[in-house]
């Protein structure tokens, strides 16, 4: 992933175990393995151009932020908490693959 975007495992002391997207080192968004893993569907499927989406939202159940990821030509911005990166099309993979399989820490 480009150094402004990292995706790491985190816990919760009523969720468990969630996946933790953070920006710019330090704006975190937690998403549960059910809501991580629709989100790297979602991104999947339009990499893929098997959905013409433009723009793939959640809001997830343990964070204060929403995630949002609009559809470029080639990627796709994601946006939490106010903060973009964009992220090409090999960048997309890096993260729909981190989603369901958050390296260690």
């Amino acid at each position: 992933m480009p150094p402004s975007i990292q995706v790491t495992r985190s816990a919760h002391r009523t969720f468990g175990s969630l996946i933790r997207l953070t920006l710019d080192s330090d704006t975190r968004l937690d998403f549960t393995a059910e809501e991580a893993a629709t989100v790297s569907r979602a991104l999947t499927a339009v990499r893929e151009a098997r959905s013409a989406e433009r723009e793939i939202y959640m809001s997830p159940i343990a964070s204060d932020h929403d995630f949002s990821g609009t559809v470029l030509a080639d990627g796709v911005q994601v946006t939490v908490g106010g903060r973009g990166v964009d992220l090409g099309w090999d960048d997309v993979d890096r993260l729909t693959r981190d989603l369901i399989t958050p390296p260690l820490e």
